[in-house]
């Protein structure tokens, strides 16, 4: 999986390279996984139910509250490095949040976004390619692995139901 994992990385990272659409549109997306948008995301859902955004957000601060140590648990056992990191015709196209690679955080968290907006609101199955464009615009600006997005969105996957299964 490794030599599959740079290669990939290794193409997709090119042509954000050499392409500034494709970077672009990539470094906007990696731009709505960052941590603090998620506060943005709990006004938008007061905004738009208050009943069912304050039962979002404690959903949330539950599933985020068990996703973040969880992350920084599995990248400080197993120390991937980033794919710049290891490679030097990988080119990081922004500055990753913290040191290792192995999972991505950006994937889980926004996965985690989705399937809490997914559960209080009805007909908005579409975000559910905001994660995977999010996990893919990581590999693309050679700060992820496709394996590190896959990782993230399983553990995204886990804390959230596991907050669900808590809360509910």
């Amino acid at each position: 999986m490794s030599e599959l994992d740079k290669n990939i990385t290794y193409l997709l990272n090119k042509l954000a390279t050499k392409n500034n659409i494709i970077f672009y549109f990539f470094r906007i997306f990696t731009f709505t996984g960052e941590w603090w948008m998620y506060i943005l995301y709990g006004i938008i859902v007061i905004s738009i139910d208050f009943n069912k955004g304050i039962d979002a957000i404690r959903l949330g601060l539950l599933a985020y509250g068990i996703n973040y140590p969880a992350y920084y648990f599995i990248k400080n056992i197993i120390k991937r490095k980033r794919p710049f990191e290891k490679y030097e015709q990988i080119k990081a196209l922004v500055k990753p949040p913290d040191k290792y690679s192995l999972p991505s955080g950006h994937a889980g968290g926004t996965l985690i976004s989705v399937l809490i907006t997914t559960s209080f609101f009805e007909g908005l199955e579409f975000l559910f390619l905001w994660p995977i464009i999010v996990g893919l615009s990581r590999v693309f600006l050679g700060v992820h692995y496709i394996s590190d997005c896959l990782i993230g969105l399983l553990l995204g996957f886990i804390c959230y139901n596991l907050a669900y299964l808590i809360m509910f």
